[in-house]
């Protein structure tokens, strides 16, 4: 992303973003019809699709208000479950419960850790995990099993999923967003003004970071998972929006998801077509 021009370009990308939101929620208070053999998938794709439109309209209100690099934890989420989304829809039903393992897994991990440090409600907390422990589970094939746990491999590690997907220029902004996100160097820096040759730094009541880049990545999230989720839908209702924000971008000819995931889609529309 060239810097010079990043003021211009959040300028531009104010306004797609926004329509996104607004078309991407009439789309879904519209009457959706999903296909039957996409339902079990369907339904987390909307979900972080969800949140990736709800949590980038915070960080557009955040930035309108003069916020900026407070917003980087949620424009690392935005960014993760952009991704993510692709992910999910490239693997089809098998990424579902590698998700639903890996989400198992978590839980008992926390049930271990409020055990041992005697939090009010564990007990409560172990009786919902070994519920939840004997519910029925799939019976998987030697190649389905490998498959799950290297699909639970990559929802826990960003980084391999990017390699997967052949997209690793993306982790350089993840890393960056990841370094505002944490107890850094970076966030130690955020309101003090180092002046030139000067010893001692200006305190800052509000960052020296604009929102700019924030707004532009936010942009480009948005308009990639609606690529990814709308042909899912009957009727792709926001093919029109897609285009036109693709204009608003300038990304005009810009293969805007990965090549898996293009595939991926195409492959839906096909077999749309064939019914």
């Amino acid at each position: 992303m060239d810097n010079d021009n990043i003021p211009q370009m959040a300028q531009n990308a104010r306004p797609v973003a926004r329509y996104l939101i607004e078309t991407a929620e009439a789309a879904v208070t519209a009457k959706v019809s999903i296909p039957a053999d996409k339902e079990l998938l369907f339904g987390p794709v909307y979900s972080w699709w969800r949140l990736v439109c709800r949590t980038s309209e915070l960080v557009l209100s955040a930035a309108d208000d003069g916020f900026g690099p407070e917003t980087a934890p949620l424009v690392r989420n935005v960014l993760n479950h952009t991704y993510a989304i692709n992910w999910l829809i490239d693997n089809g039903d098998l990424a579902v419960h590698a998700l639903t393992r890996y989400s198992r897994e978590e839980q008992r991990k926390l049930v271990e850790k409020v055990e041992k440090t005697g939090w009010p409600g564990a007990v409560e907390l172990r009786a919902v995990y070994e519920q939840v422990k004997t519910l029925p589970q799939p019976e998987w094939t030697e190649a389905e099993e490998k498959r799950i746990a290297s699909l639970v491999h990559e929802v826990k590690n960003f980084h391999d999923q990017l390699d997967r997907y052949g997209v690793p220029e993306i982790y350089p902004a993840y890393s960056h967003l990841s370094s505002l996100s944490h107890t850094t160097i970076e966030t130690a820096n955020l309101y003090l003004n180092h002046p030139e040759g000067g010893s001692r730094p200006e305190l800052m009541v509000r960052s020296w970071a604009s929102a700019d880049t924030y707004v532009v990545q936010v942009a480009l999230s948005l308009l990639q998972a609606a690529s990814a989720v709308s042909p899912l839908i009957e009727g792709d209702p926001m093919r029109a929006a897609i285009e036109k924000a693709t204009g608003g971008l300038g990304l005009e000819g810009v293969q805007l998801l990965p090549e898996r995931v293009v595939k991926a889609v195409k492959e839906q529309a096909r077999q749309r077509g064939t019914r």
